[in-house]
């Protein structure tokens, strides 16, 4: 169960179930998952579409908004803007990715280990993809997403934090495999039987004539598509709404993962990152962890009246700091699919 309170500001954990929570917070939530999984069928447009939805929603995340995915009034071409420039950023990284890992792995000495680590890691690698996407959502530039030295100080800053998104991506994704093999294994065990009479009946193919060699084979795979027909639309159907629930929940989750680096803060797609926002818990750690003196133990000595006052002399002496405003965020900012204001 997720407090109120543990969906403010940064929280170094608990990505899933914070991102769980903000999915569910609002009566309804299984509608835009069952449009999006819908939306999947929708060659390349949707595809784009529901990738750019999930993307939106994770932008107002960043910016520190608790909002569940909107449910009316859902701007189509603004998400379908975004997923277009996600897929560029994608595109792009990939492609430069490909190239070194396939340069790395044509070495002699080193080939073997760099095939290895990229195909242990790679699932990293789609988060750090997430980490680009959501940046040139952010600042709504493909440019955003290419800044990598500016994503890489956020990577190396916190990977253990992208570590535990990448997990929901990496356990989604099992559990989609889980089901697609019991759903076809289910569908092909009602199918063997048929299957074994129909090659049985072929086996005899000297005798039979091409023609009816033909006609068997169709009325085979006529078979086949009739009996396994539904499970492969049960198939689609959930694993269209698992994969719509696991992309949602991985973009807010590397949402919440920013908020440590203080969106609201950041001003041009060049300039250096704010400071970095610690987790609120382990200043209060710090805080309340001090060392009480025992009977019988002294405590520290206490400073004389003279060392005070050259202490608040040498204080006087620093120049005083005013409040740093940070940038707002206009009406557009507000974004297309996510409900509530700041």
């Amino acid at each position: 169960m997720i407090m109120d309170n543990e969906l403010e500001g940064f929280r170094r954990d608990r990505y899933f179930a914070r991102s769980w929570a903000l999915l569910t917070r609002d009566r309804g939530w299984v509608k835009p998952v069952l449009v999006l999984s819908v939306a999947l069928l929708v060659p390349v447009v949707g595809l784009l579409g529901v990738l750019g939805y999930a993307l939106e929603w994770a932008r107002l995340t960043a910016w520190g908004v608790n909002a569940s995915p909107k449910q009316r009034g859902v701007d189509v071409g603004a998400c379908i803007k975004s997923g277009w420039r996600a897929f560029l950023v994608i595109l792009v990284w990939s492609i430069v990715t490909g190239i070194v890992v396939g340069v790395l792995s044509a070495l002699p000495l080193l080939g073997g280990l760099v095939s290895l680590a990229w195909a242990v890691c790679s699932f990293l690698f789609s988060v750090v993809v997430m980490v680009a996407s959501l940046r040139a959502t952010i600042y709504q530039r493909f440019g955003a997403g290419m800044r990598l030295s500016t994503i890489w100080q956020m990577i190396s800053h916190d990977p253990v934090g992208l570590l535990r998104v990448a997990c929901i991506v990496l356990v989604g994704g099992a559990l989609m495999g889980l089901v697609t093999m019991l759903v076809m294994t289910a569908a092909l065990t009602g199918a063997v039987s048929e299957l074994i009479w129909y090659l049985e009946y072929l086996s005899y193919g000297s005798a039979m004539s091409s023609s009816a060699e033909l006609a068997l084979a169709i009325r085979l795979l006529a078979s086949l598509v009739s009996s396994m027909g539904p499970a492969i639309v049960v198939l689609v159907l959930l694993d269209g709404i698992m994969g719509v629930t696991v992309t949602l929940l991985a973009h807010t989750a590397v949402g919440l993962w920013m908020r440590q680096f203080d969106v609201a803060s950041w001003g041009r797609d060049e300039d250096p990152l704010p400071p970095f926002k610690a987790d609120p818990r382990d200043a209060w750690a710090n805080r309340s962890w001090q060392p009480m003196p025992q009977q019988g133990v002294p405590g520290p000595a206490k400073k004389d009246e003279a060392a005070e006052k050259d202490t608040g002399a040498e204080k006087n002496l620093l120049p005083e700091l005013g409040p740093v405003e940070p940038a707002q965020a206009d009406s557009s900012d507000q974004g297309p699919v996510s409900e509530g204001g700041r």
